[in-house]
């Protein structure tokens, strides 16, 4: 058989049946949201639903009697709901409908009249009950994130398993604390937790309290989304009087870039416009950090701050399925700038190395597909397998080539050539 090594070669190893496969580490998804997907894979979808049938889906929940409701996934080419719309159907109960970019929600005035979001007001319409970005986080707070945290986990970690990964970073402290975390210690499935602060003082809470003791990222956001209008763009929407949000001053982004150099710690930075990008890279310009960090997203790029990006050593964490799901408002968003958007080649071709993700629960995980969309624009099989496989082991450091003695991805031909849907190799413990 012939093993994928870390030199990205396939090495022909004798066998006793001396049968021609194809054998690699499980796959990585560097960025998504474990417990999110599995909240996601638990409860109802909004994706592609109408208003009418929301409510039959709200009605039906409200009949259980929750203490909350929390469903994702409506955009506005299906259904716009707003506050009026959600008291109509429940007063009593907190509802909170997030869009499907997860930056952008619509609340009911239950939800209005429960929080305080004096320190928040300019991220909430009170009038139509849409928050966005920080005032999320408030309801997460307040009413807690989750149905069912062990639940969803595990959920979440069947459905990838039977998916062929191994393997997920993924950023899950949204109104829950570490020892709720139902993945620290086990063996079966890794999770490499992403801690995500909103400000320097939440991250040396988060120090004080130990966390990077056992994790070893810092996630910020800097930015939101194209679909919700918040991701920060250098220059302003085409269909809307708004450059989108910058969630950041640069002299606390400078000390949040310093405290990770000091202590070891991998930067993940969500960067989604333009403008969140030029602001990344004037921090890494003043700081000049040593190690190696990463941008998540990226969507929207200047062929400058690619160079820029190459210069100061980021990986860029890339959502090849972002391209088929954005394209129904990315023309309407950035005009003649979408040229702009998804320069995913251009990346390859200038040797910025690049994570492939799903960004679940937004997009469905789905390694196969990810990697056949970026054959199409140009990008060979053998860079984005081993980007897949052994890319992130330089980031988490666990040992992908030791991993396939109890756990592998067994192809029938060549992957490097013709990609096909593996069988998993597993031990159980």
């Amino acid at each position: 058989m012939f093993k994928l090594g870390r030199n990205g070669k396939f090495k022909f190893i004798s066998t006793k049946h001396n049968k021609k496969l194809f054998v690699t580490p499980l796959i990585t998804d560097s960025h998504l949201h474990i417990l999110g997907l599995g909240e996601k894979l638990s409860q109802p979808t909004l994706e592609k639903k109408k208003l009418s049938e929301i409510k039959s889906v709200i009605e039906e929940i409200v009949s259980k009697r929750p203490n909350k409701i929390v469903l994702r996934g409506w955009t506005e080419e299906f259904a716009i709901p707003d506050k009026d719309f959600l008291d109509s159907i429940n007063r009593e109960i907190p509802i909170m409908l997030v869009r499907r970019c997860g930056h952008f929600a619509v609340v009911n005035s239950k939800v209005l009249e429960s929080i305080d979001f004096s320190d928040s007001s300019n991220y909430v319409d009170f009038e139509e009950g849409k928050i966005k970005e920080g005032a999320i986080d408030k309801f997460y707070k307040t009413f807690g994130p989750f149905t069912d945290v062990k639940n969803n986990y595990e959920t979440s970690k069947r459905y990838l398993k039977e998916k062929g990964y191994g393997f997920v970073h993924s950023d899950d402290l949204h109104g829950i604390s570490q020892d709720e975390l139902p993945f620290t210690h086990d063996n079966d499935f890794f999770v490499y937790e992403k801690v995500a602060v909103k400000g320097y003082n939440e991250l040396l809470k988060y120090y004080e309290l130990g966390y990077f003791n056992e994790f070893k990222c810092v996630k910020i956001y800097l930015d939101g989304s194209l679909g919700a209008r918040t991701a920060l763009l250098l220059n302003k929407y085409t269909d809307y009087d708004t450059y989108g949000e910058e969630l950041w001053e640069d002299t606390e982004l400078n000390a949040v870039v310093k405290f990770c150099e000091d202590n070891g710690l991998h930067l993940a930075a969500h960067a989604i416009g333009d403008g969140a990008i030029e602001q990344i890279l004037r921090v890494f310009e003043m700081v000049n950090p040593k190690l190696r960090h990463r941008i998540i997203h990226a969507i929207v790029l200047k062929s400058k701050q690619i160079e820029r990006i190459k210069k100061h050593n980021l990986i860029v964490d890339i959502q090849p399925q972002f391209i088929e799901s954005d394209k129904v408002f990315i023309a309407d968003r950035l005009g003649e700038r979408v040229k702009d958007a998804f320069r995913f080649y251009d990346l390859y071709k200038s040797q910025v190395p690049f994570f492939i993700s799903s960004d679940a629960p937004v997009e469905e995980p789905n390694w196969l597909r990810d990697i056949k969309r970026l054959k199409e624009i140009g990008i060979p099989y053998n860079y984005s397998l081993y980007q897949l496989t052994y890319g992130p082991e330089g980031i988490d450091n666990i040992d992908r080539q030791e991993s396939m003695e109890s756990k592998a991805l067994i192809f029938q031909h060549d992957p490097f050539v013709e990609i096909s849907q593996p069988k998993i190799y597993q031990i159980e413990n």
